[in-house]
Parts: structure tokens; C-alpha cells; sequence
């Protein structure tokens, strides 16, 4: 029974009744009992003999599981001052010491490719082929490189140093998953990238934010994929009528009819309103603040409570048998879980990469640009896509004489506003 006994025990006494009604004994060693059909049938209390027997071994499995994750979560803490385990990314290994890791040189060579590519532009399909074209062996046991393992280096926030603690979790369908467990600890691995490299081209990587421009034209928008209609959340889209007008920015839903008001922003005064006073308003960013730590709380907070109604419904269908009401709930708790799963994963590369050092880098180069003589609207463009999620525009009200305004949301949260249109003050919130 010492295998079956790491299940539940009712689990543990059906298993074993089925392996008997497949003409199998079962013989337990340590208590020298001998199970089969026809000792079954003739000693009821044989069941419960094994069911005890069962018991004993599960709270034993329970116990022994509870002390060395009590170990782990103990060693965790300490990550910050010694190595856990020789585990690490394939482009380290641990010394013999056991006291520091050291980098795989042509490995760490093959990651800093990588990312010069990507910052270059260049796809992750288009690195992957390449590398298979020119032999180079896989870290795994693959035997070629794939899109999905550049697309998983570009994201690993190791490279930079950073390690994030995880654990073993169970859903309640018995599935066991990786999950974050406690903030991530800095300089616990030796860096391949420098930071702002890699901060950089997370901030390429978030959302998607993508610049859309047609082949061989350059980009004249500095807010292009950013603009964002602050009256309906559409996206803002440049439009020229030609020599006679200037280009502005207007709501992609009202240009075509489809629901808001057709209002436009003059494209010079977005572009004035960036460069006024050396981009005056750039210092202004927020550089760190508790707000991802409280985030981070409240995703465990409900991610504990999720585990705890799936522990809770998976026991309830146990106990009430097939109920389509309590496994269609189940099902959804699970979807749940998963989503703040993802969650926890995404707010943990956010905070590995979102350090004050990171965060000042990303704004010193976005000032650089926006005081360049002539404005490289290009070159903006990149830097306030590596610098901000979005940025709201609000037309002028026409009706109550409320000026035109820029809302510019931050990577690391928060947000900075400027008026446009000759209006020399900003506020920020």
C-alpha cells in the first residue's frame, strides 16, 4: 500500500479493489496482509484494515510534503544571500564552490545575439531560422531552435540577473503546475545583458505595441499605436487632406460613423507639446512606488483564495458525486486560477525589469530624443513606446473652452498631463 497510500484513501481502497477484481494479489509488507478477491468477499473488514493503512500512509505523504515545502519556502527566503540549487539557465552553471554562478561563454554569446537582433528589429522567427542555418546547437536536448525558445530567452528576465522563486501547486483536477512564489531577487545570477538593453526591449515586447506604417514611407506621427481617444477608447489615427490642411489626429470610430464625435487635434500641436521647455514634462515620470507592491499582494491574495474554493468545490464533488452544477463551477475557478496565474507571472518580469536605475535610463534617452534639433519623429516614436503603454488624447471642447490635452500612461505605472495647443502649464497626478 506505500504507493497507493499517496493517494487519498478512499482512492487508495478502490484501486486496490479493482487491481483484485483483475485476478491480482496484493500482497503489503510491512504488515504482511495479502489482499484478493476472495478474502475481500469473505472478510469485509479487510477493507477497512486497508483503509486504515491507507490513512496512516496519506497524513504521513501530507505531513513529509508540508516539512520539505516548509524547507523550500525557508530556503527561498534566503535566496538573496546563497545559492538554492545548481538548477539555473543554461547559460550558467554553478561553480564547484557552490557558492557563486559563472556563464557558459559561448552560450552567454549566443544570448547577447540574440537580443542584438531583436533590439535590431529583426523577428524571432527570422534569429531562429538563422541560428539553425548556421549550426548552432540548441542549449536543450532539442535538436533545432524554435520561435517559442527565442521568444522565452527575450522575456527572461535572468538574463539580467534576476531570479524568481516558484513552487509546486495543485489545481483541482489534480494537475500539478509552476507558480510564482514571493517577489523576484535581483543579482542572483551573473547579468549577460545590461539592463537597459533588456528593459528596452520588454518595453517593445508589452502589448504588442507595434508601429504601423506603410512599406518604405517613414512614420510622421511621434504617438503612432499609442493615441488613444480619451472619450472612447478607440485608437486616434492620422489624417491629411492634403497641402492645404495640416495633418491631425481624430478617432478611428468617428471617422467612419461608428459612434463618437468626430473631434481632431492639430499633429503640431502633439508635437509641440512633447518638445516644449527640453520636454520639460518627461522629469515628471514616476521613477518607483509601492503601487506594484500592493498589486502584487492583491493578485496573491486572490490567488490564494481561488486555490482555496477549488480545494473546496473539488472536495464537494468528491463527497456529492457527479453534480454538473459543482464540476461546471469547478471548471470556471479553474479558468480563474489560470488567468491570475498568468497574472502573477507577467507582474513578476515587470518588477524584475521596472528598477529605479531601469526606469531612469528608459527617460534619459526618451529626453535625448525629444531635445534633438530637428525632431527625429521616428526615433520618438520608439522612445515613448519603450516609456509609456499608451497615451490618451483629448480634443479641445469647443463647447466649454476646456483646452486639449495629453494623458501620458507610464510602463511602471502612473500618469503625466500636459495641455496642448499654447497652454504653457501642466499638471501631473
Amino acid at each position: 500500500m506505500d504507493r497507493l497510500s499517496r493517494l487519498t484513501p478512499r482512492k487508495a481502497v478502490r484501486i486496490l479493489e479493482e487491481l483484485c477484481e483483475a485476478g491480482i494479489v496484493v500482497v503489503t509488507l510491512d504488515d504482511r496482509q495479502r489482499y484478493d478477491t476472495e478474502r475481500l468477499d469473505k472478510e469485509p473488514f479487510a477493507f477497512m484494515v486497508a483503509f486504515m493503512v491507507a490513512l496512516r500512509g496519506h497524513e504521513e505523504s501530507l505531513r513529509k510534503g508540508e516539512r520539505v515545502g516548509a524547507a523550500w519556502a525557508a530556503k527561498r527566503q534566503r535566496a538573496g544571500s546563497e545559492k538554492l540549487t545548481a538548477q539555473c539557465p543554461q547559460w550558467l552553471r554553478l561553480k564547484p564552490t557552490r557558492e557563486i554562478f559563472e556563464t557558459i561563454d559561448d552560450r552567454a554569446e549566443i544570448v547577447r545575439r540574440v537580443f542584438r537582433e531583436a533590439l535590431d528589429g529583426k523577428g524571432q522567427e527570422a534569429i531562429a531560422r538563422d541560428l539553425n542555418i548556421e549550426g548552432i546547437p540548441t542549449f536543450g536536448r532539442g535538436d533545432r531552435w524554435h520561435k517559442s525558445a527565442v521568444a522565452k530567452m527575450l522575456r527572461n528576465a535572468a538574463v539580467i540577473g534576476t531570479y524568481q522563486p516558484h513552487k509546486m501547486a495543485t489545481d483541482g483536477a489534480g494537475r500539478t503546475f509552476r507558480q510564482p512564489d514571493g517577489m523576484p531577487v535581483l543579482d542572483y545570477y551573473p547579468a549577460v545583458i545590461d539592463p537597459a538593453s533588456f528593459n528596452r526591449l520588454q518595453a517593445r515586447l508589452d502589448g504588442t505595441r507595434a508601429t504601423y506604417q506603410r512599406a518604405g514611407q517613414p512614420i510622421s506621427n511621434p504617438l503612432a499605436g499609442l493615441a488613444r481617444c480619451g472619450h472612447c477608447g478607440s485608437a486616434m489615427t492620422r489624417v491629411d487632406k492634403g497641402s492645404r490642411s495640416k495633418p491631425r489626429l481624430v478617432c478611428a470610430k468617428a471617422k467612419v460613423g461608428a459612434g463618437c464625435q468626430y473631434r481632431s487635434v492639430p499633429l503640431h500641436w502633439v508635437t509641440e507639446g512633447l518638445t516644449r521647455n527640453d520636454a520639460l514634462w518627461v522629469g515628471y515620470a514616476p521613477i518607483g512606488s509601492d503601487a506594484v507592491q500592493r498589486e502584487w499582494e492583491a493578485l496573491e491574495a486572490e490567488r490564494y483564495g481561488s486555490e482555496e474554493s477549488i480545494q473546496q468545490l473539488a472536495e464537494e464533488l468528491a463527497r456529492g458525486g457527479g453534480s454538473i452544477a459543482i464540476a461546471t463551477k469547478l471548471r470556471e475557478e479553474e479558468a480563474r486560477l489560470h488567468e491570475l496565474q498568468e497574472a502573477t507571472q507577467r507582474l513578476s518580469a515587470r518588477i524584475a525589469r521596472e528598477t529605479p536605475k531601469g526606469i531612469k535610463t528608459r527617460l534619459k534617452a526618451l529626453e535625448s530624443v525629444l531635445m534633438a534639433k530637428p525632431l527625429d519623429v521616428e526615433a520618438t516614436n520608439r522612445k515613448l513606446r519603450e516609456n509609456l503603454t499608451s497615451v490618451t488624447v483629448w480634443p479641445r471642447d469647443e463647447d466649454t473652452g476646456v483646452s486639449a490635452q495629453l494623458d501620458f500612461h507610464w510602463l511602471q505605472g502612473g500618469e503625466t498631463t500636459i495641455p496642448i495647443g499654447g497652454f504653457p502649464k501642466f499638471r501631473q497626478s
